[in-house]
């Protein structure tokens, strides 16, 4: 865990239009099947979800996990996912949004990126931040990808409960959080500094 127990305040950045100017899991797919293959599984997805479930992303997002990776092999997807993470997410990134980021760094906050993004493209670009990252991750069974999810998706009030049983947040004296979806809202009443869509500067 790249969080120092010394630490004394703790910074929780949404990802995907917070820290990005576009949504990376719809972005990473993009990249790696084209946008054809991909909107053509986006509407299969669509027409196979039951009525009920069309409000579900995280139902949504299994369905399409299945359709685009069930049966790869976990270190091929590891390879693209690793790859866009060098080779894309700097060119997606909003400048002020990284200042603030690369200031709680240089305060020494502790940095944590909770997103609905996979893990494995996040977390290689923010280790060259020393930056801890809490996402979704897809399930593996003897190397091969599922086409399930391992962890539910981290959006709403599963990013609360996955940054509780990951941060003991009682050690930090302040909690900086910063979103820009209804998806982040649970997160953000964590705070005891919240910025939501940029729309003001955060005070340190």
């Amino acid at each position: 865990m790249l969080i120092e127990p010394a630490v004394k305040r703790l910074a929780l950045f949404d990802f995907d239009g917070t820290l990005t100017r576009k949504d990376t899991f719809l972005d990473f797919h993009i990249k790696r099947f084209g946008v054809v293959s991909v909107t053509a599984a986006m509407c299969e997805v669509m027409a196979s979800c039951p009525f009920s479930k069309l409000a579900d992303r995280s139902e949504i997002k299994e369905r399409f996990v299945l359709r685009m990776w069930g049966g790869t092999l976990f270190e091929s997807y590891l390879t693209d996912a690793r790859n866009y993470a060098d080779r894309e997410i700097d060119r997606i990134t909003i400048p002020m949004a990284m200042k603030v980021f690369r200031r709680h760094l240089e305060l020494g906050d502790a940095v944590c990126i909770v997103t609905a993004s996979m893990k494995e493209w996040v977390e290689p670009w923010a280790a060259r931040y020393r930056t801890y990252v809490i996402g979704t991750e897809f399930e593996v069974e003897d190397g091969r990808m599922t086409g399930r999810l391992k962890t539910p998706n981290c959006r709403g009030a599963e990013k609360v409960s996955r940054i509780r049983a990951e941060l003991d947040l009682n050690r930090f004296s302040r909690i900086f959080a910063y979103g820009n979806s209804g998806g982040d809202r649970e997160m953000l009443a964590l705070a005891d500094e919240a910025v939501y869509k940029w729309r003001r500067a955060p005070r340190f």
